[in-house]
């Protein structure tokens, strides 16, 4: 997904307004290279890729993900949980990263995945083979995971195949030395597309934290009819319903954090507080309905007509 290379002015903004901008360049594609195209492909092992410094973020959770891929560590006294691999690419940089951080790759006890999209999980296999986690993944991604195949909406290019320890249905929870992180199901982007809720203690304070992956299928994929995911509008509203249920969470992270760290990254690696991330009042419930709005004038356009 492209995201605008200048972000200077997101920086000038109100924190509030700026996350749920950080949020929507993350559900709301901007123009950018054709779908499929070499250019589009291109981004994702280009400059989406580009190593950063790793940094703690909050608590326990730490980034060693790419400058607009991202890649979340949850360390824990029994080792540690890997949320998304990213590209074959990136695979080199984030173990060089957790590394930077004081922490042994080979600790990664769990690798759990956001959705099944080439940019998040093509690394499952080697990370897998690196240090023998345990790869949990949400029903309707197993299957893509197992098979290396994208049986989302998209239907972009596979992945090595990797073998699933655990399947997961929605509410279900992972939990290592003592940090538990809930599943979501929130199918729409992918069929197993998966929100990760979890608390966190930091300096005092408890934080309520969501890994937020995208609700709804990439624009100029079909909505109607579509061979791979024939009920994608209905489980994407259905994911809008559940979501607007949850209790607001303090601090929200995304599969493509570029926006949302342009103007926090500087303040986090100095531990700032209040933290930079932290969510304005009612951010979330915000955010999702702009975005179930904006899906479904989505679905009114594409609607067939009969």
């Amino acid at each position: 997904m492209k995201v605008r290379s200048d972000l200077a002015w997101i920086r000038r903004l109100p924190s509030g307004v700026a996350l749920l901008l950080a949020l929507s360049t993350t559900i709301v594609v901007a123009q950018g290279p054709s779908l499929f195209s070499r250019e589009w492909y291109a981004q994702f092992s280009g400059a989406y890729s580009r190593p950063v410094e790793p940094f703690r973020i909050v608590g326990n959770i730490y980034y060693v993900g790419a400058e607009n891929i991202a890649s979340y560590l949850i360390a824990t006294p029994q080792g540690d949980i890997l949320i998304d691999s990213g590209t074959t690419g990136m695979h080199d940089a984030i173990t060089s990263g957790v590394g930077q951080l004081g922490y042994k790759v080979s600790d990664i006890r769990i690798l759990l995945a956001s959705h099944a999209h080439f940019d998040h999980i093509e690394g499952h296999a080697l990370m897998q083979r690196r240090t023998g986690a345990q790869v949990v993944a949400m029903r309707g991604d197993v299957e893509a995971l197992e098979g290396g195949h994208d049986n989302s909406a998209l239907g972009a290019i596979g992945w090595e195949p990797v073998v699933v320890a655990r399947r997961l249905k929605d509410g279900d929870t992972v939990t290592l030395g003592g940090t538990t992180l809930r599943a979501i199901h929130a199918p729409g982007h992918t069929q197993g597309a998966t929100i990760w809720m979890t608390a966190v203690e930091d300096g005092g304070r408890r934080y309520n934290v969501a890994f937020l992956t995208t609700t709804t299928p990439n624009p100029g994929v079909s909505l109607f009819d579509n061979p791979r995911h024939k009920n994608v509008v209905d489980e994407a509203r259905s994911t809008f319903r559940k979501l607007k249920a949850e209790r607001e969470p303090d601090i929200v992270l995304v599969g493509h954090p570029q926006t949302m760290f342009a103007r926090t990254i500087e303040q986090m690696r100095r531990g700032d507080r209040p933290h930079p991330l932290l969510n304005g009042a009612d951010a979330w419930t915000r955010q999702l309905a702009m975005s179930e709005a904006d899906f479904e004038r989505r679905v009114a356009r594409e609607q067939p007509r009969r």
